[in-house]
């Protein structure tokens, strides 16, 4: 069974992106995901653990520059079970190059305003940096949690303030040796994943947040009902138990009518709410009474059964 986070990434894999868009994403890509190499000449080394993010890559440097690329998989060995897909891309100072990339004989630092120069081009980067180091909670979880990771906090800051100009409260950590940008609000996580493209995602993302929001306030109202229901029984049992005493010591003629009536009413259904009480006491006597009328007439009898307990002890 796919997890959430991959199909978020398939989903974006196989939207259609035009060139300036594709350049974004293989800005991302490039950057966060690929290794400069000395040998004859310089070449990208670029590694994913996810087949169609290589696939999309390869076809995007196909299209955009041509190059000559050196497709392998590499088993994990032990506990992972990812295949590692590795391109080694020629024509690398050119790609490079043209995306902005290269200072020296390694990456800048931070994307160039050429190629994030529009609103299509940034979220298409942070499609991008979510394919190359992102993943997110399945939505049935209670722990929403978006994340997407890179090497250097001067990346990782403007990725923050990129995704903060789109009011996604995201904030940045260092866990070991890189740099963390997270959301943890399922509204804000569910707008990240539409600006990214992922529209089919967010439908079953908020499909399945909303139905586990329903299911919870059922239970809640479910619990509160039991509760009450609980409640209810206990003060039930406490009512009979003070009219029984009431009869055994001085019968239940101490009493007044309505009171004496409330209280066979009260051992006759032990299990009703006072409102359900209040409708059998109309059907027997033809008159109405209240829910605080009938708390009045408990109360008296609770003030009886008090007054004989104390007369006993003495």
């Amino acid at each position: 069974m796919l997890s959430f986070s991959r199909k978020v990434k398939e989903e974006i894999v196989f939207n259609d992106f035009d060139h300036d868009c594709s350049k974004a994403i293989l800005c991302a890509l490039l950057k966060t995901n690929g290794t400069l190499m000395l040998g004859q000449g310089l070449s990208l080394l670029i590694r994913t653990e996810n087949a169609k993010i290589a696939s999309k890559m390869h076809k995007l440097l196909k299209e955009l520059y041509a190059p000559s690329i050196e497709f392998k998989v590499k088993k994990m060995m032990k506990l992972k079970k990812n295949n590692i897909y590795l391109l080694k891309v020629s024509k690398a100072r050119e790609i490079l190059e043209d995306l902005h990339l290269l200072e020296g004989l390694g990456f800048t630092m931070l994307p160039s305003d050429e190629i994030l120069y529009d609103d299509r081009t940034r979220r298409a980067y942070l499609a991008g940096i979510f394919l190359a180091s992102g993943s997110v909670n399945n939505p049935d979880t209670s722990n929403y949690h978006l994340e997407m990771s890179v090497q250097n906090e001067p990346l990782a800051m403007y990725i923050e303030d990129m995704m903060n100009h789109y009011g996604l409260n995201a904030h940045v950590i260092k866990r070991r040796n890189r740099f963390v940008i997270y959301m943890k609000s399922a509204e804000r996580i569910g707008d990240f994943l539409r600006a990214i493209g992922a529209s089919t995602s967010v439908m079953e993302f908020e499909t399945t947040r909303i139905d586990r929001s329903m299911a919870n306030t059922v239970n809640r109202w479910n619990n509160c009902d039991i509760a009450n229901e609980m409640k209810a029984m206990t003060a039930s049992a406490k009512q009979i138990e003070d009219i029984a005493y009431v009869i055994d010591k001085a019968g239940i003629e101490i009493l007044d009518s309505k009171t004496a009536e409330v209280a066979q009413i009260r051992l006759e259904n032990p299990e009703l709410t006072l409102n359900e009480l209040a409708d059998v006491y109309f059907d027997k006597t033809g008159q109405t009474i209240s829910k605080s009328g009938l708390h009045h007439r408990f109360k008296k009898i609770k003030d009886e059964a008090a007054r004989l307990r104390q007369m006993e002890e003495e």
